[in-house]
């Protein structure tokens, strides 16, 4: 998925003639995907031939979104970055509500030759070290990341739209889910409002906590009705056909790197999917 479309510049929603032709084409490009999906769903495309017609219609938007981009007077225009996290979310949905997700990105990787691995990974990595262990496998020892990448991310942070991994434990299984933080009330209802227009979801709101050193305080009050915090976790139940699309964190913070201490109010996004087989 393109870089400059889900990150970094975030994109001004500009309305005129220019903008809004490129719009159009962004919009048949995007019907034209979802043709494209609901095909290879119904297995009549085989998933080389749907990887190569996806990644064709991927760089055909990421062309439009860099003109769409030039179009824009950025010292002008507001910044909408809640709909740019709604729209990176919607269309992770829609691919993993049919488990295409990770096939997909995979497939997209291995078509791409070294020297376009190597240009993706450089534009984000200054140095990495790598250790052999005893049985011949590779680890990641260290990190050095490109200052340019760091201090995108702390925009990013500033704006409420970047990911931190969290687990979440359901029917004795851990699920890999995220948790945005650095979002106010309004930039939440901003970011629900857009996906509630592909996705039928739900917010459960989780109630306030009070965090210090990196702890819950368990005996703070936050007047929660749907959920319990035992042995420092916090529990409530969802419904069987309820998938967890992230974790809302309402608190603002200097930096990324900041530890969480003092009141923070939580909240659960859920997508109501068609099968009930989540738990």
């Amino acid at each position: 998925f393109h870089v400059n479309k889900y990150f970094y510049p975030l994109l001004a929603e500009k309305k005129d003639t220019e903008t809004k032709e490129i719009e159009k084409e962004i919009k048949k490009l995007k019907e034209q995907k979802e043709r494209l999906m609901k095909v290879y769903v119904n297995g009549i495309l085989h998933e080389e031939d749907f990887a190569k017609d996806y990644e064709f219609i991927e760089k055909k938007l990421a062309e439009l979104e860099n003109k769409r981009i030039d179009s824009l007077d950025f010292d002008k225009e507001t910044y909408n970055p809640q709909h740019l996290l709604a729209e990176r979310d919607i269309e992770r949905e829609k691919l993993t509500e049919h488990q295409m997700y990770k096939d997909v990105l995979l497939k997209l990787w291995t078509m791409k030759s070294k020297e376009e691995k190597q240009s993706f990974i450089s534009k984000f990595i200054e140095t990495a070290t790598l250790k052999k262990d005893k049985n011949g496998n590779f680890d990641i020892d260290k990190i050095n990341f490109r200052s340019s990448f760091v201090e995108q991310i702390d925009k990013l942070y500033d704006k409420g739209v970047v990911d931190f991994p969290t687990m979440l434990e359901r029917d004795g299984k851990f699920e890999d889910t995220r948790i945005s933080v650095n979002m106010n009330n309004e930039q939440l209802q901003d970011y629900l409002s857009t996906l509630k227009k592909e996705l039928d979801i739900n917010y459960m709101d989780l109630g306030e906590y009070y965090f210090h050193d990196d702890k819950i305080d368990e005996n703070y009050d936050n007047k929660s009705k749907v959920e319990m915090i035992r042995d420092r976790h916090i529990e409530f139940k969802l419904k069987k056909n309820q998938k967890v699309i992230r974790m809302i964190a309402i608190k603002q913070y200097k930096n990324f790197l900041a530890k969480p201490e003092g009141k923070l109010r939580l909240g659960l996004v859920t997508h109501i999917t068609s099968k009930k087989k989540h738990k």
